[in-house]
């Protein structure tokens, strides 16, 4: 049976069942998604895949006794949060939040097509990533991480997450965004144009 085009609860339910398979493909799907939000708030690639791989151990020790198979995603990136926040509670004295890592800095092209993309197309994918990058490190840790975090998952669940009411993420979503939108409109019309419109 072909894993890729079963939903998340079917994915639980054959892991349940002892298909490893299922796992696999659980952590397929949702790892980059994952990474980008933990890396959205660390800064640091080695810091965020230290953290990716906590967080699928821990999927895979608690996933058999996991009851709310429709908000698999939802659970995940709650984790990721959770345990990100841990790491800093833990090493707040050898690393800050947020650090900049300019040589790592995570970008389109990590999200390009596996089919070869030319050189040209990953200078501007790469151009156009620092440039969001780079406007996304002038919001707040808490506008930044809203927008990550919208990327994948919907109001209501980052809303349940958060533990807080939809309206005030709205609002929040909608200031940030505005803030993203003036940031890129006065230093990059261009990718404001392409992206911001």
């Amino acid at each position: 049976m072909k894993h890729s085009n079963l939903n998340d609860s079917e994915l639980v339910g054959m892991f349940k069942n002892g298909d490893n398979d299922a796992f696999e493909e659980i952590v397929m799907r949702y790892q980059a998604q994952v990474y980008t939000y933990v890396m959205s708030i660390t800064k640091n690639p080695d810091v965020s895949n230290d953290i990716i791989q906590d967080v699928f151990i821990r999927v895979f020790k608690k996933l058999r006794d996991y009851n709310e198979e429709d908000k698999l995603k939802n659970w995940l990136f709650t984790l990721a949060r959770n345990i990100t926040m841990d790491y800093y509670r833990k090493n707040s004295k050898k690393l800050l939040p947020l650090e900049t890592q300019e040589d790592d800095e995570l970008s389109l092209i990590d999200a390009l097509p596996e089919d070869k993309p030319q050189p040209i197309d990953i200078a501007i994918a790469n151009s156009r990533a620092e440039s969001i990058n780079s406007a996304l490190d002038k919001l707040s840790p808490e506008e930044r991480e809203l927008i990550y975090l919208k990327d994948s998952l919907t109001f209501k669940e980052i809303a349940e997450m958060q533990n807080k009411p939809i309206g005030t993420l709205l609002s929040k979503f909608n200031r940030a965004l505005g803030k993203l939108r003036k940031i890129l409109s006065e230093t990059e019309p261009e990718v404001y144009n392409e992206y911001m419109r």
